[in-house]
């Protein structure tokens, strides 16, 4: 029986990569709160690891969460997250239109096919959005990631970039109020965690996991208009 991404479920993973990840989604829970969002959407739950911290900086929170892996989506269920499981576009019809105040996308962007589609599911969160509420992006800077983009996760298929995500937002009802860029859970020091990340990719035998552990990734937050 085929499944997708149920083997993401199952990566052994290391100490230092497990602490990075932890910090990484703590940083972005309290960027979520900086916006007091009462309902959010979150599309790609994963290991729910930034739900448990939105629930720790907004413990009020509504949280809805889209999951298209049977094995992620069953451990979501298990920590008790409010999940549906499907794939998007499209849009479950249970979601209300104008009801979300932030709809989160963290290491999703790259997972679809093309630019089409990325513009369906951005039209499709505009309208799930409140007025003037705000959409959360975070993923991987391909230009940075080079070959490891693509080799790293068979799924990776749409070649993320900040210009390519800033017209896609552009062209789909949105402006852009705030942009960020982290290697591992590091938003400072840009220039020493660049060149730790080159000194890394130099060494042939360290694995792709650690070649990737302080690649660029890109955080976008953009408002509905």
């Amino acid at each position: 029986m085929t499944t997708f991404y149920d083997s993401f479920a199952k990566r052994k993973k290391t100490k230092l990569g497990s602490f990075f990840v932890e910090k990484t989604f703590e940083k972005l829970s309290k960027i979520v709160a900086e916006f007091s969002p009462v309902k959010v959407l979150e599309i790609g739950v994963g290991n729910g690891i930034l739900y448990e911290h939105l629930k720790m900086q907004i413990p009020s929170i509504e949280y809805i969460g889209i999951e298209p892996s049977n094995a992620l989506y069953e451990k979501a269920k298990s920590k008790n997250i409010n999940a549906i499981k499907c794939f998007v576009p499209p849009f479950p019809q249970v979601l209300e239109k104008g009801s979300f105040d932030m709809v989160i996308i963290s290491h999703v962007l790259e997972h679809f096919r093309d630019y089409r589609e990325i513009l369906d599911v951005f039209g499709g969160i505009n309208d799930l959005l409140k007025q003037n509420r705000k959409l959360l992006l975070f993923h991987p800077c391909a230009l940075d990631w080079g070959k490891d983009f693509y080799d790293c996760d068979y799924s990776h298929s749409y070649f993320t970039t900040k210009n390519r995500t800033e017209n896609l937002l552009l062209d789909s009802g949105f402006r852009i109020i705030k942009q960020d860029s982290y290697r591992a859970c590091f938003n400072n020091l840009k220039l020493f965690f660049y060149i730790i990340s080159k000194l890394v990719n130099c060494f042939a035998f360290f694995s792709i996991k650690m070649r990737i552990t302080f690649k660029k990734n890109l955080l976008t937050v953009a408002e509905k208009i």
